[in-house]
């Protein structure tokens, strides 16, 4: 028998727990709000790490601790909001060491202390894996949230970086080569240090001029049809943000570097949508702001048109139970 898909699930329960009135920000959007005045808006996110599926090979407990900090912070920085404060659930395999505890906390400690807000709490349970969960919370003003359903046509499509690291990476990691070639390294060091784009988030938001904004987290190709679903319009590539350790990487191994850019995950970079007559003022305050194409009208389509050939491109992604 097959079983449902991560997506699957998430749109099963969407449609159970999905009630009125109807809360500031939707189920499928990167966090929850929830209103505490008529003004401000508490701002909720959980991320759930697994060490079977999230934490590969060569991933230290302190470097999986970390991530799951990182993995939560990320989507605040997509809304551009600043997290005030976490709470942490551990489930632990006994017998459980001394060290392992003093390694999990540094890892989390570091993290917090790394985006500048607390530890505050959180549970203990008995399982059969690692399991951290890591809840942050934070404040906003009433509409000034970055939403996923904001893309309008005429905006300029940007990232925040160069992308395909972490699948590269990943494939070194799980791979049999050993060692691999020193000029690789920050392909591996990606997957196991990723870092979020807090301040980047931040001030992309203060700018004002953020149509719509998601962290990519489960790959570029797949954010990018949130983006485009989400808010009904077509999204037009013009070039595919692959980065130059990546395009030779891919090149030695008989890979497509294009692939790995789009169909990968875990990178944390922010893929959004601006106006376009502002793009060039908001990359001044933002320098590795890089635009990869358009917004049109639509029905929220991913389209790739440059090399003198059009193709649309697939809603693929990292999916847990796929």
């Amino acid at each position: 028998m097959k079983g449902l898909t991560e997506r699957q699930i998430v749109g099963v329960l969407k449609h159970r727990f999905d009630s009125k009135p109807e809360l500031p920000l939707g189920f499928e959007d990167d966090v929850a709000a929830f209103p505490i005045s008529g003004h401000r808006l508490v701002v909720l996110k959980t991320d759930m790490l697994v060490g079977r599926t999230d934490a590969p090979p060569g991933m230290t407990l302190e470097q999986a601790a970390r991530k799951a900090v990182v993995a939560t912070v990320s989507d605040f920085a997509a809304k551009g909001v600043r997290p005030e404060g976490l709470l942490i659930s551990l489930g632990l395999a006994p017998p459980v060491s001394l060290s392992t505890v003093n390694r999990i906390a540094s890892g989390l400690l570091n993290a917090a202390r790394e985006y500048d807000c607390r530890i505050i709490g959180g549970d203990t349970s008995e399982t059969d894996d690692l399991v951290i969960d890591c809840i942050g919370f934070g404040f906003a003003e009433t509409g000034m949230i970055l939403r996923r359903d904001g893309a309008k046509p005429g905006d300029v499509v940007a990232v925040t970086g160069d992308f395909g690291r972490t699948a590269a990476g990943l494939r070194i990691l799980l791979g049999k080569k050993k060692p691999w070639p020193r000029r690789f390294s920050r392909l591996t060091a990606s997957v196991l240090h990723p870092t979020a784009k807090l301040e980047t988030g931040l001030t992309l938001a203060q700018t004002g001029f953020v149509n719509s904004s998601i962290d990519s987290s489960d790959g570029l190709a797949r954010s990018l049809h949130e983006i485009a679903r989400l808010s009904q319009v077509d999204i037009v590539l013009e070039s595919i943000p692959v980065a130059p350790d990546v395009r030779v990487f891919a090149g030695e191994q008989g890979l497509v570097a294009e692939e790995l850019a789009l169909f990968g995950g875990e990178e944390y970079e922010l893929v959004l949508t601006m106006k376009k007559d502002r793009f060039t003022s908001v990359r001044r305050k933002v320098p590795s702001l890089r635009r990869i194409g358009d917004v049109k009208k639509g029905s929220g389509d991913v389209i790739a048109r440059f090399g003198g050939t059009t193709r649309k491109v697939e809603s693929r992604g990292y999916e847990h139970l796929a």
